[in-house]
C-alpha cells in the first residue's frame, strides 16, 4: 500500500483493504524495488558544464526503461581546475532536481587519486597524489554530494585521504589500484570498506601475492562491485565472485552513454572530450583504441540477467545485487533498495522473462514497456 509516494504498509492475503484505495493489477508480474546503480558515467562525461543538467535528464529518463530508479553519477579524473569548475556545476544539477528521470543520489568520483600504472581508460594526464589543500577544497565544493571516491591507496596523500572520507562519511572504494595485500588491509583498517568494479583496473591475483583481488575476496570488511557483461570479468570469475561475497557483491553498469549517432561517434573523436583518446563502440563495450576497456553498453536489467546465467545466482539474488545490496553500500537501505514499510514506492516490475514492463517513481508510475518505440542506448544485448 502506497500513500505520499512511500510504502504505507505490506498487506497479507485477506488483510482490509482502505476503500478510498485505487488497485492497481500487475498480472501476475513481480514487484522489485527500483535498482541503484553505484557507478554510470553516462553521457555526463562527454559535456561541457553548461550541459550537466540537461546530461542528467537524458541519463536519467533513459535509465528508468531499464528499472534503475536511482544510482551515483561518476566523473572520471579530472584536472584540479576541471575537478573545482565541475563540482560546483554538478552539484547545481543535483540540487535543482531531474523531474522523471532516475534520481541522483550524489557523486561518486572515480579518480583522480588513482595509480597511473592501474588507469584503465582514465585520463592519464589528471592522474596525481592526493594533495590536502586541493582535497579539502573539493570535498568542501562537494560537501554532503559527494558519496563515494574510488583511490588507489598507495598513491601519495592516500591515508589522509582515507581518514577524511571517514570523518565526512563517504564511502571509500578502492581501486585502479596496484596496491599490494599489506597496503590494503591497512586501507581497511583506515576505513576504506568497499571495491570498485572488482577485477578490472587492479594487479592480478597470485597465490603469494594475493593484492587487492585477493583481499576483496577474502576479507568480509570489503562490499566488491563488478560489472556483469561477460567482457569485463569472464563469467567464470563471476561466478568465482559471487560464491564467494555472496550477500556484499553488488552489480554496476560502468555505463558510457555515446551521442545516439554511432556512426558519428565512431569518426567524432568525442572520448577526447575526456582526455582518453578516441573510443570504440561494438555495442557490448567501448574501448580505446590501442584495445583497452573505457567501459560497458550495460544497463541493470540485463546484467541481472546475466547475473543469472554466468553465476548460477537466483532471480531473488541478483536482484538483490542492484537494489539493497548496494542501498546497504550508501547506508540508505531504510530508504531505498527494499520493499518494506516506510521505504520509497520506487519500483521495477518485471514480467516473466525477467524484462522491465513498469517502472515507478515516488508511487506513480513513469515507464511502461510498450509505449515508446525504437531502439535506445540501453537495448544492446550483452553479445554473450
Amino acid at each position: 500500500m502506497i500513500e505520499d509516494g512511500r510504502i504505507a504498509a505490506r498487506l497479507r492475503e485477506g488483510d482490509s483493504v482502505p476503500g478510498d484505495a485505487r488497485r492497481v493489477a500487475l498480472g501476475g508480474k513481480k514487484l522489485a524495488p527500483g535498482f541503484i546503480d553505484l557507478h554510470f558515467h553516462g553521457s555526463l562525461i562527454f559535456e561541457s558544464p553548461d550541459g550537466f543538467a540537461s546530461a542528467l535528464g537524458r541519463d536519467g529518463a533513459e535509465m528508468l526503461r531499464h528499472g534503475t530508479t536511482a544510482y551515483l553519477p561518476t566523473s572520471v579524473a579530472w584536472s584540479r581546475e576541471v575537478l573545482a569548475g565541475n563540482l560546483d556545476r554538478l552539484a547545481e544539477a543535483i540540487d535543482a532536481g531531474v523531474p522523471e528521470a532516475a534520481t541522483p543520489l550524489g557523486l561518486h568520483l572515480e579518480g583522480p587519486w588513482i595509480h597511473p600504472g592501474a588507469a584503465g581508460a582514465q585520463p592519464g594526464g589528471a592522474i596525481r597524489g592526493f594533495d590536502a589543500a586541493e582535497g579539502a577544497d573539493v570535498l568542501a565544493r562537494g560537501e554532503g554530494r559527494i558519496r563515494m571516491v574510488t583511490l588507489a591507496p598507495e598513491v601519495d596523500g592516500g591515508a589522509e585521504l582515507l581518514r577524511l572520507l571517514g570523518a565526512r562519511g563517504i564511502v571509500a572504494a578502492l581501486g585502479h589500484s596496484r596496491a599490494d595485500a599489506a597496503a590494503v588491509e591497512a586501507a581497511i583498517d583506515r576505513g576504506a570498506r568497499h571495491v570498485t568494479h572488482l577485477f578490472n583496473a587492479m594487479g592480478t591475483l597470485h597465490h603469494r601475492a594475493p593484492g587487492l583481488v585477493g583481499v576483496a575476496l577474502a576479507d568480509d570488511r570489503l562490499s566488491c562491485d563488478l560489472i556483469c557483461d561477460g567482457v569485463h570479468v569472464d563469467p567464470r570469475m563471476t561466478r568465482l565472485a559471487a560464491r564467494v561475497k555472496g550477500e556484499r557483491l553488488s552489480l554496476i553498469s560502468d555505463r558510457i552513454c555515446p551521442p545516439a549517432d554511432a556512426a558519428s561517434f565512431a569518426s567524432s573523436g568525442l572520448g577526447e572530450s575526456f582526455g582518453s583518446g578516441r573510443l570504440i563502440d561494438d555495442g557490448v563495450v567501448l574501448r580505446l583504441e590501442d584495445g583497452r576497456l573505457a567501459g560497458s553498453c550495460l544497463s541493470l536489467d540485463l546484467a541481472i540477467e546475466n547475473a543469472r546465467r554466468f553465476s548460477g545466482m537466483t532471480q531473488l539474488e541478483a536482484v538483490a545485487a542492484c537494489t539493497l545490496r548496494p542501498a546497504r553500500v550508501l547506508g540508505i537501505e531504510s530508504e531505498r533498495g527494499t520493499l518494506r514499510p516506510g521505504a520509497r514506492a520506487d519500483f521495477a516490475v518485471l514480467d516473466d522473462a525477467g524484462r522491465v514492463a513498469e517502472t515507478w517513481l515516488g508511487g506513480a508510475r513513469v515507464y511502461e514497456a510498450g509505449e515508446r518505440s525504437g531502439p535506445g542506448p540501453g537495448t544492446r544485448s550483452s553479445g554473450v
